[in-house]
């Protein structure tokens, strides 16, 4: 299973439950959401900053689309949800305890938190130039981007942190390595590679040697001999049933 199933799976959505996706992108969390086999939510509210959910999700009777800053008190009502789960989210707020602590005002009594995270500093490429893509790594996970974003190559190690913080009880801690032998325009190795050549772009000599890089990549994915893995972190936090 990938991420998305993986995440849907922890939640435990049961046939006629509310859920939410938080930070939902285009909806892939979403959709695994609502092919769970334990039985489809009656309701998934998928909800993310910018309207960025695939068209066909919009169209599905089961889903309620908002856009709103996950920095806010989200707009759904105090305990309305079942379970919620997010990826790859905390990275980018200002204040994630604030956050957590408006998830756990949704949840109902027993209901259950999925809060999962990439760890970018276990980033592996395949490669032919070990000690040049450790040198890249590095330098990703150390870069701090402009305009405002926020990234962040050692969240997943953290979510135990914020968990401690969040007023909602650790259930249980997941980690996995999905394989992805893709490396085309969308693939999830692209977006890190491209990730990658923007850290190192103020070194002129360290951005040539990237960008070489980034075509031997190109070149291992033709010749069916490229791999790209990073370790993935899931806390389940649970609201206690008596709340």
């Amino acid at each position: 299973m990938g991420r998305f199933e993986n995440v849907t799976a922890l939640a435990l959505p049961v046939a006629g439950a509310v859920v939410a996706d938080l930070g939902c992108g285009p909806g892939r969390l979403t959709r695994a959401l609502l092919g769970a086999e334990g039985g489809a939510p009656a309701v998934v509210h998928a909800v993310d900053v910018a309207a960025t959910l695939d068209d066909d999700l919009l169209l599905d009777a089961r889903v309620r689309a908002h856009i709103a800053d996950l920095d806010r008190p989200l707009p759904l009502p105090d305990a309305s949800l079942d379970a919620a789960a997010s990826i790859n989210v905390l990275e980018h707020l200002r204040d994630p305890a604030a956050h957590l602590d408006d998830v756990g005002r949704l949840l109902r009594p027993g209901g259950r938190f999925v809060l999962a995270h990439s760890d970018w500093d276990t980033a592996l490429f395949s490669s032919v130039d070990d000690r040049l893509t450790r040198t890249l790594i590095d330098q990703w996970v150390a870069h701090s981007p402009g305009a405002g974003a926020r990234v962040d190559g050692f969240a997943g190690r953290k979510l135990l942190r914020y968990a401690d913080a969040s007023g909602l009880d650790v259930e249980s801690v997941h980690s996995w390595a999905d394989p992805h032998r893709r490396f085309d325009v969308g693939s999830v190795a692209w977006k890190v590679a491209t990730g990658v050549l923007a850290a190192a772009s103020a070194d002129t000599a360290l951005s040539a040697r990237a960008a070489g890089w980034v075509d031997e990549l190109r070149h291992l994915a033709d010749a069916g001999r490229f791999l790209f893995t990073v370790t993935d972190v899931a806390v389940v936090l649970r609201k206690d049933p008596t709340s």
